[in-house]
């Protein structure tokens, strides 16, 4: 069954600090998971493998791994290892996500709001001057 439309929410205050301590490799693997992940849900259990992930983003299944360890480290991801019930035998690994604690959700969005977002253009273009007058992006004005 596919998921239905959704998009992923960032709370740039919340995660910002998420961000730097995961780096880039780890925040795109979250953001992959989130592309797996039910709507309105904080945590959530994705069923995947390094491997297949690694596939689907175009990198390796050893930087996947790496950068899924980084968010068990740091508390957003845990993993269960699922094992058959008679024999003991590993089957399959999943990543419980919680994605509150990345200041990450995922809401559902309908057709409608799909359709509106894409008809709308672009509003005008908001200048934003740097605080610190010696700073480089000061240089475009």
């Amino acid at each position: 069954m596919p998921l239905e439309a959704r998009r992923l929410v960032i709370n740039l205050g919340a995660a910002s600090s998420v961000r730097r301590a995961l780096g880039p490799t780890a925040w795109f693997v979250l953001e992959a998971l989130g592309a797996q992940a039910p709507a309105d849900q904080s945590r959530v259990e994705v069923a995947c493998s390094s491997r297949l992930l690694g596939e689907k983003l175009d990198l390796s299944k050893d930087t996947v791994a790496r950068a899924l360890r980084r968010l068990t480290d740091v508390g957003i991801v845990e993993r269960i290892d699922h094992r058959n019930h008679l024999s003991g035998r590993f089957e399959s690994s999943a990543y419980v996500v919680d994605f509150a604690a990345a200041g990450l959700s995922i809401e559902a969005v309908s057709h409608r709001a799909e359709a509106s977002a894409a008809d709308a253009s672009p509003g005008p273009v908001r200048r934003v001057d740097p605080d610190r007058s010696g700073d480089q992006l000061s240089l475009l004005s």
